[in-house]
């Protein structure tokens, strides 16, 4: 198995840079699995949803949700990965406050507090 770091999933998704593509799609379809840390899932949504590239967010949980689906990727923590994409299709926060919620949830923890008030009526959350 093959550990990625965020900017070789960018390259492979957007393709902006043809050498960079390239290299990645290679790894990435070599038939090894390819591991993909919680972080990574974090960075890929920030950088996605920034400049230069503004994803929507419709368009990046369908990624996502490919990815999940997919036999390449490996994931830290498929069944966190899966609750908050679950999460976030039907919320109002981010990807990552629903990830950081689903793994202290796996983890034993009752709740995730938060000032993040888009996560005010979530289950398992408790804004303070």
């Amino acid at each position: 198995m093959i550990g990625l770091d965020t900017n070789v999933i960018v390259r492979y998704l957007t393709k902006d840079d043809e050498t960079q593509w390239r290299a990645a799609n290679l790894i990435i379809t070599s038939g090894e699995g390819c591991f993909i840390t919680n972080v990574v899932l974090c960075e890929l949504v920030w950088v996605l949803r920034g400049k230069p590239y503004k994803f929507e967010r419709v368009d990046i949980l369908k990624t996502i949700e490919a990815m999940i689906g997919s036999p390449t990727f490996e994931f830290e923590n498929r069944s966190a990965v899966y609750q908050a994409l679950l999460q976030a299709k039907v919320g109002s926060a981010d990807f990552s406050d629903y990830l950081i919620g689903s793994v202290a949830n796996l983890a034993g923890c009752s709740e995730t507090v938060t000032f993040d008030r888009k996560l005010k009526n979530e289950n398992r959350f408790r804004c303070l």
